[in-house]
């Protein structure tokens, strides 16, 4: 008999940690253990809000190790270097190791700067609460800069809107905020009356879109565009995409581009080794399911269930069917759009609808009536 070992303490994680915990009597003797490099939980769909200064920091984190200790689940305070499924070992930066019977790999995603070390070197982004803070912090001290948002993405769009809405809060009349995309539109696979409106509310706020563009040179002083425009005195911020961390994509088995672990339909890729959440590539009718926070809590579940299944000495194990209720791209000036269940949103209502669920999948009081307070300051102000 050995633990329980939880990679990652994000919403799929915690997710995981919470439901095997409330089936604490079917592990016998087994931990449960979540590893994380980070101290705390960042609610990652409000972080736009976080760097626009619509949202203060501390609505959005959550102390890691005094929630899993309400759980009575241990907390890893570190970052994992590799996995060895064949010796069912978790290698830790600090040079520990632990041990598992069963695995869930739930890390999540990083920033992917594509190899570009210049960009990379240079650049902001938006992975946590703290990167948030020093992109508002960076704004703030210099308001003047020309900010080129690299990716046309869901958080491309949203850091956009934020940080204009702030310019504009700020009474800064001649701010410069561009989206740099690489395709030929925002928003890629996304229906076409979603990019337009998004587009429409983009250019309200003055933001200007280069889409079939990419950076071509980054000096101290000047970044160049592949379509030959140039930006002086500049502030770049990286959203162009992400993958998994290292750890995983040097794991031997098979992959998508983004280093997500394909899994089959119970999100096994081992013997008693499951990936969930953005760390998953679960293909459903064909296509690979988006990330989105819905799917990584649904998954989580389905693991736990999973892994006490295989302790009570089921052999049929619980499959994962997906159900998407929908999407919405939020901007900060009230107005949002996408697709809830059957029906197309958008406007106030959708970034109501947006900011409801926020509040319903945050995970403490603290957050739930922080981000509550904050809807409602920007409803009235």
């Amino acid at each position: 008999m050995g633990d329980i070992v939880i990679v990652g303490g994000g919403f799929a994680g915690l997710e995981a940690a919470r439901a095997l915990s409330n089936k604490r009597s079917k592990l016998g003797a087994r931990r449960i253990i979540v590893i994380d490099a980070k101290e705390t939980f960042d609610f990652l769909p409000v972080l736009p809000d976080v760097c626009g200064s619509f949202v203060p920091k501390g609505h959005v984190t959550l102390d890691l190790a005094v929630y899993l200790e309400k759980l009575k689940v241990n907390f890893e305070n570190d970052e994992v270097v590799r996995i060895d499924t064949d010796r069912r070992e978790v290698l830790l930066k600090n040079g520990g190791i632990l041990s598992f019977e069963f695995l869930i790999v739930s890390c999540g995603t990083a920033t992917n700067f594509y190899g570009d070390t210049e960009a990379e070197r240079r650049a902001l982004k938006l992975d946590t609460a703290d990167d948030a803070l020093v992109l508002l912090n960076t704004v703030t001290t210099y308001p003047s800069k020309k900010i080129l948002i690299v990716g046309g993405g869901y958080t491309g769009i949203e850091i956009a809107s934020s940080l204009a809405a702030f310019l504009r809060k700020r009474r800064i009349k001649k701010y410069s905020v561009n989206i740099i995309e690489k395709a030929e539109d925002i928003l890629g696979p996304l229906p076409q009356w979603v990019k337009d409106y998004c587009r429409i509310n983009l250019c309200a706020l003055r933001v200007n879109i280069y889409a079939d563009s990419s950076i071509k040179g980054l000096t101290d002083g000047r970044a160049k565009l592949s379509c030959g425009t140039e930006f002086e005195d500049y502030l770049l911020i990286w959203a162009a995409g992400v993958w998994t961390p290292r750890f995983v994509r040097d794991m031997k088995f098979e992959k998508d581009g983004q280093g997500r672990l394909a899994v089959d339909r119970s999100l096994n890729f081992f013997d008693g080794c499951f990936a969930i959440g953005d760390a998953a590539c679960f293909k459903y009718k064909g296509r690979t399911l988006r990330m989105a926070v819905q799917f990584s809590i649904a998954e989580a579940d389905v693991a736990a269930r999973n892994i006490l299944r295989i302790i009570a000495g089921k052999k049929r194990l619980a499959k994962y069917r997906p159900m998407d209720y929908g999407l919405l791209v939020p901007m900060a000036n009230k107005k949002a759009c996408g697709k809830i269940l059957f029906f197309n949103v958008r406007g106030i209502v959708g970034w109501i609808l947006h900011y409801a669920m926020c509040i319903y999948r945050s995970i403490s009081a603290n957050n739930k009536f922080g981000i509550f307070g904050d809807l409602l300051a920007r409803l009235f102000r």
